[in-house]
């Protein structure tokens, strides 16, 4: 802000006018000089404003400019925090995902540990199904069992009911004797109370070869058995669907076969409960 005083000039030469004498009255030359100094004074009070303006101004831009610095120093920790901010989300995002990854693998883990473990659950409930069963067969077949006309164990987890071949069959022969028919009608009473199992019948034979016309070998002759107790079976009642027959030679003997005594007890029919595979992979595929 400028203020401009007046002229010396001027000034000069009204006071030259003023002490000349005898040219103006006295009154005049006194009222001059009162307006010279009160002119004297206001250009002194105007230059002590302009100054206080001045010193204002400086103080306010001083001020702005220290308010300015302190905000382009917020904008710079804004700027870091923010930049922080975003390397913090970035790893909490990074984390998110692996931790999803990570639920997702023991998910998935779990699930086939359930799964096992209802597969593990469906056969204990087999297992306990299958000696319940035994435990009454062996209660039913007691008086068989004591005429040594068959015997009843357990052998690698199934069920087995074992027919000698001498109270069955004669030598070289696939017909069912009369003592043979008896017991295997007694027995297809029994399983014909087990509907919801299957059996599998089984002949073996010893290592003595035959070859006829009907039985080239062992094969065959122990096949031929095993059909027919099957067809005895189901003339008893156990429902076909629930029977099949498999012959063995001699290729799974249970004592050996160096003496009579051995030979012997080579020459069986095996009556095998099958394992409830259909109970086992319904618990597996509903896991």
């Amino acid at each position: 802000m400028t203020v401009r005083a007046p002229k010396l000039t001027t000034l000069a030469s009204l006071f030259l006018v003023l002490v000349l004498p005898g040219c103006v009255k006295k009154s005049t030359y006194r009222s001059t000089l009162d307006a010279l100094a009160q002119s004297r004074a206001d250009r002194e009070d105007l230059e002590a404003r302009t100054e206080a303006a001045r010193r204002q101004w400086e103080a306010t831009r001083d001020s702005l400019e220290a308010r300015v610095a302190e905000l382009q120093a917020d904008s710079t920790d804004l700027d870091r925090h923010g930049a922080e901010m975003t390397s913090r989300f970035e790893e909490a995002r990074d984390e998110v995902h692996r931790l999803e990854t990570l639920l997702d693998e023991r998910g998935s883990e779990y699930r086939r540990l359930q799964q096992r473990l209802d597969q593990l659950a469906a056969v204990e409930r087999e297992v306990r199904e299958r000696n319940r069963i035994y435990q009454e067969v062996l209660g039913k077949f007691q008086s068989l069992i004591d005429a040594g006309q068959l015997s009843v164990s357990i052998s690698r987890g199934r069920m087995v009911i074992n027919l000698p071949q001498d109270i069955l069959f004669e030598s070289g022969s696939a017909t069912v004797g009369r003592e043979g028919r008896e017991t295997i009608a007694q027995v297809a009473q029994v399983l014909a109370d087990l509907p919801d199992r299957s059996f599998q019948v089984e002949g073996h034979t010893d290592n003595v070869p035959i070859s006829t016309a009907r039985f080239p070998s062992n094969w065959e002759l122990s096949t031929a058995r095993a059909l027919s107790v099957v067809q005895l079976l189901v003339r008893g009642g156990v429902p076909p669907e629930n029977l099949s027959g498999a012959g063995y030679g001699e290729y799974q003997p249970v004592a050996s076969n160096d003496d009579a005594a051995g030979r012997r007890r080579n020459r069986r029919i095996e009556i095998v409960m099958l394992p409830n595979l259909d109970l086992i992979a319904g618990e597996s595929i509903g896991g």
